[in-house]
C-alpha cells in the first residue's frame, strides 16, 4: 500500500494506490461529476490512452465516500473506510484499485469542480493515477458541506473485468426475387485493460408486425440470407452482440424490406 499526503494551496488531495486482488455494484450521476470525467478522458486521449469507462457501481461508492468525508469534514481515506472492503461488500471484482480525494473551499458548482480537477492535475502522484494505463473503470463523487462551504471530491478507479456492452448495427438489406439478404456489423467497446473482444451475434426475424423469433442464437457471421420469403409482406431482422466476457448488447433497430 502506498499512502501520500500532499498539501496544495486551495485543496488538500490525498492519494491511495493499491495493487492487490479481489472484488464490484452501483449509480449516481451529476453533470459536474461527468464534467470531471470528461476532462480526465480528454487528457488521457491526448496521451494516447483509452478513456476510462464510467461504472455506476463505482459512481455510487465514490458518492457515498465523498458524503462521509463531507459529514465528518475530514479529508482521509481511513475516515471514508476501507475501500477494498467496500468494493468487496458491493460485489465489485477488481485486480487493482486506486483512489484520489480532495476538497475545494468553493461551493458545489463549476468553480469547485474546476478546483478539484486542477489540484489533482498539479499533483504528480494524483495525475499519474488518473493517467495510469492500468485502470479501465472509474467512479466520481462530489458532496458539498454547507456549514464549511467545502466541496469534497472522490475518484475511484479499478482494473476490473470487462462489463461493457458490445454493440451492433444493421448495415443493409437487399432482395433478389423472394430471397432476402441482411448485413450487419458489431464491435466490442475498447477498454484500457481487459477488453474481452466480440464473440457472437443473436439473430431474430419476423414477418410484418408479428413476434420476433430467434433464428440464430450464436453466430460469428455478419450476413444472413433467407430464401423464398412470402410475397406481400414485410420481412424484418434485428441482431444483438455478445462479447467473450458474456456481456450482451442491445438489439439493433429492425431492418425490413417489402417482398411484393
Amino acid at each position: 500500500m502506498i499512502r501520500r499526503r500532499i498539501v496544495l494551496p486551495i485543496i488538500l488531495p490525498v492519494l491511495l494506490l493499491m495493487t492487490l486482488v479481489p472484488s464490484a455494484s452501483a449509480v449516481t450521476t451529476t453533470t459536474l461529476e461527468h464534467r470531471i470525467l470528461g476532462w480526465i478522458n480528454q487528457a488521457r486521449v491526448e496521451r494516447h490512452l483509452v478513456p476510462l469507462r464510467a461504472d455506476g457501481r463505482l459512481w455510487d461508492l465514490a458518492g457515498d465516500r465523498s458524503a462521509v468525508l463531507a459529514s465528518r469534514n475530514i479529508l482521509s481515506h481511513t475516515v471514508a473506510g476501507s475501500l477494498s472492503s467496500q468494493l468487496a461488500a458491493r460485489g465489485i471484482k477488481w485486480y487493482r484499485q486506486g483512489e484520489a480525494i480532495g476538497y475545494s473551499p468553493r461551493s458545489a458548482g463549476t468553480y469547485a469542480t474546476a478546483d478539484l480537477f486542477a489540484a489533482w492535475k498539479r499533483s504528480t502522484p494524483h495525475w499519474d493515477l488518473l493517467m495510469s494505463p492500468n485502470f479501465n473503470y472509474i467512479g466520481i463523487g462530489m458532496t458539498y458541506r454547507s456549514s464549511t462551504g467545502r466541496t469534497f471530491g472522490d475518484v475511484i478507479l479499478i482494473d476490473g473485468p470487462d462489463r461493457s456492452r458490445p454493440g451492433a448495427a444493421m448495415v443493409s438489406v437487399t432482395r433478389s426475387g423472394d430471397d432476402v439478404r441482411w448485413k450487419w456489423r458489431g464491435w466490442d467497446v475498447r477498454l484500457q485493460t481487459r477488453t474481452s473482444g466480440l464473440a457472437s451475434f443473436q439473430v431474430q426475424y419476423r414477418v410484418d408486425s408479428g413476434t420476433f423469433r430467434t433464428i440464430t442464437t450464436a453466430t460469428t457471421a455478419t450476413t444472413r440470407l433467407l430464401a423464398n420469403r412470402s410475397h406481400g409482406h414485410w420481412h424484418g431482422l434485428r441482431v444483438r452482440a455478445r462479447d467473450k466476457a458474456g456481456n450482451v448488447g442491445r438489439w439493433t433497430s429492425e431492418m425490413r424490406i417489402w417482398v411484393p
